[in-house]
């Protein structure tokens, strides 16, 4: 190189040097057609983009989040605030309050308590409660205890456990607000905090309206309690034949001894409402065709739950909406955007700070002769493929363990996160002992500095300096992410979430959560990495930009792809032939087959993270690092601490 000054790396390895421009620069690169303008990157006489895109990702992060805030305040028709109040055995319980601005000590509104599901929190609840409220409902929206902010529950078999997770003393609190009607209170809820509202309005005949979806109600039901009951279950719901006794249950519910029972006529028919409102005898059945996630996010049936609430608790017709003008999914995309933006935007802020002279020892850029063949690619993903639906046993031997040998929800208390980080760490254990074999194979061509693991070609050797600046890095990163959630939620009380919660702000004891999952999420991401950037590594393109899209493409079809087959094996007979292949016992693989979706989303978004970061300092610590730390956040601000319900 022209004015080039040539730096001895470890093992007197010449690996950087410094060209005439002054950047730091590294040798040859040839992997495939690989293009070396990794350095273009930190060169400062280059138009420097990065704080644009940087800037452009901020703004749009706060936009959408503020966009999130005005619709789910009706653009400042409903008022809406966080409350904290005490369970009846103590143990706090947070909420979102909506409140129509119409409603005050002198015109009170009915109110309405709703509960979420199992694996949710109270946004999970906001597409109903935001529909309500701004058709003049109070709608108390709760973290249920366990889920979100709200405290741990107790253990079940104390004698103060609350097995309605908050639910009695939630429509207590609702009761006692002066703006609401207190004789004209229904309370609704979707999967288990269905079954939690349904108890609570079985055994309280003051309570005047129910709407349960995702549950079915019982033979302890009758013509009179609870009152005003409206049930909506999708056809393909995952949990209906464990719930209901039924396969078809369009052809077979409205014929069950429940309904007999229920159901104040002979006959009864789906999507018709028997009995009187004014007497609390209403009953109907909706039975939409969707799954179970579903229900809490689906049009027809929010217009049938708003529709079936006016009948029963008489709000101020002024307030009144038509049904089927719904605003929450505006909202649902809004948190969307903003999560996808700031995290979007950690890329242009690691390149920026990876200009900084401090981080300069970090950059980098692959090295080496390998390119993974299309046929070795499958090859590989295939094997892997494999590992990866191991999903169901593994989680199934995990909590054999758990029930017959040594309980670890004591030690580990997300029992749903135990299972994905679990098989997790095992399939990545059992991969790495294959890529052992595979990187034997391939020393000729790749070696540790090239597999992105070692700043020395055949041994381990990563250097303390350089180590602690990635620890810093990473952090730095991710303290942006987690500011930026926290910040906003604070302001405007939104999360970041897309029909699963993915990450809000965490309370003292999720923080120690976080770091209790944290080490063993760091060694899955850290044995994933040389699988996806050394053994799948792909060919470069002719530019930098097009080798990151191209190389996150076949990160995330490696790690994504086999698991959409196996969501297919469930779904598609379920579509077709109203058969669930993966039920399990309990129903145990049907809840993990649901937050597999959310774990699919998980995978590919750090995919592209890891590719990114491998590309911009070749080697795989900082990818993993932030996964790791990101993940981690996501699982102990958005997961249950409870018992599984199975």
């Amino acid at each position: 190189m022209k004015g080039g000054k040539g730096e001895k790396g470890i093992e007197g390895e010449e690996r950087f040097w410094y060209g005439g421009s002054g950047i730091l620069q590294q040798p040859e690169n040839p992997i495939g057609r690989w293009p070396i303008d990794t350095d273009d990157l930190f060169d400062p006489h280059r138009p420097r983009k990065a704080p644009i895109i940087f800037l452009t990702f901020v703004v749009l992060l706060i936009l959408a989040s503020l966009q999130g805030w005005l619709i789910q305040t009706d653009f400042g028709k409903v008022d809406v605030s966080n409350v904290i109040y005490k369970n009846y055995n103590g143990i706090p319980i947070r909420a979102k309050l909506l409140r129509p601005v119409s409603a005050n000590p002198a015109k009170p509104a009915p109110g309405v308590v709703y509960i979420h599901g199992y694996q949710n929190n109270r946004e999970t609840g906001d597409a109903y409660s935001i529909e309500l409220a701004r058709r003049g409902f109070v709608v108390l929206n709760i973290d249920a205890i366990g889920r979100g902010n709200s405290g741990e529950p107790n253990n079940p078999r104390d004698p103060n456990f609350d097995p309605s997770y908050g639910g009695t003393t939630s429509l207590k609190y609702l009761r006692s607000l002066s703006f609401v009607k207190a004789d004209s209170v229904g309370i609704l809820g979707h999967s288990l905090g269905a079954e939690m509202a349904y108890r609570v309005a079985l055994n309280d005949p003051t309570v005047s309206a129910l709407v349960i979806t995702g549950f079915a109600y019982t033979s302890e039901a009758s013509p009179n309690l609870p009152k005003n009951m409206l049930m909506i279950m999708g056809k393909w719901d995952e949990f209906r034949k464990r719930m209901t006794g039924t396969r078809d249950l369009e052809k077979e519910w409205m014929n069950t001894e429940q309904t007999r029972r229920v159901f104040p006529v002979a006959n009864p028919k789906l999507g018709e409402t028997y009995g009187d409102f004014a007497q609390g005898t209403a009953r109907r059945v909706f039975i939409p065709r969707i799954t179970h996630v579903q229900e809490s996010h689906n049009s027809a049936s929010i217009a049938e739950t708003v529709e079936w609430m006016k009948n029963a608790l008489h709000p101020n017709e002024k307030n009144w909406v038509k049904k089927s003008r719904q605003i929450w999914m505006i909202k649902e995309g809004t948190t969307l955007v903003a999560m996808l933006a700031c995290l979007a935007a950690i890329l242009p802020l690691g390149l920026m700070l990876l200009r900084a002279d401090f981080f300069a020892p970090l950059r980098g850029s692959p090295s080496g002769s390998y390119a993974c063949s299309l046929p070795a690619y499958f090859k590989y993903v295939s094997l892997n493929g494999i590992l990866l639906c191991l999903y169901l046993p593994l989680i199934l031997v995990l909590f054999g363990v758990h029930r017959y040998l040594v309980p670890i929800d004591g030690l580990f208390p997300m029992m749903m996160v135990n299972g994905i980080v679990w098989w997790f760490l095992w399939v990545n254990l059992i991969g790495f002992i294959f890529l052992q074999r595979w990187y034997k194979r391939r020393a000729r061509e790749m070696n540790l500095f090239d597999l992105g693991v070692s700043y020395a070609k055949n041994r381990v050797v990563l250097g303390g300096g350089k180590i602690f600046k990635t620890l810093l890095l990473g952090g730095i990163l991710f303290a942006f992410a987690y500011l930026s959630e926290y910040t906003l939620e604070k302001i405007w009380i939104v999360d970041f979430r897309f029909v699963w919660p993915f990450a809000s702000d965490l309370t003292s004891y999720r923080w120690g959560l976080f770091f209790l999952y944290l080490p063993f999420l760091l060694v899955c991401f850290l044995l994933t990495g040389p699988f996806l950037h050394g053994q799948l590594r792909r060919p470069a393109q002719d530019t930098w930009l097009k080798t990151f899209l191209t190389w996150s493409l076949w990160s995330i079809l490696a790690l994504v792809g086999p698991l959409v087959l196996l969501l297919a094996v469930q779904y598609v007979p379920l579509f077709t032939t109203g058969f669930i292949p993966f039920e399990g016992p309990g129903g145990l693989f049907v809840v993990f087959m649901i937050s597999l979706f959310h774990t699919l989303a998980l995978l590919a978004i750090t995919s592209v993270l890891s590719t990114f970061f491998f590309l911009v300092t070749g080697k795989i610590y900082l990818g993993a690092l932030v996964n790791a730390l990101l993940v981690a956040w996501m699982f102990a601000s958005s997961q249950v601490i409870a018992p599984i319900s199975v």
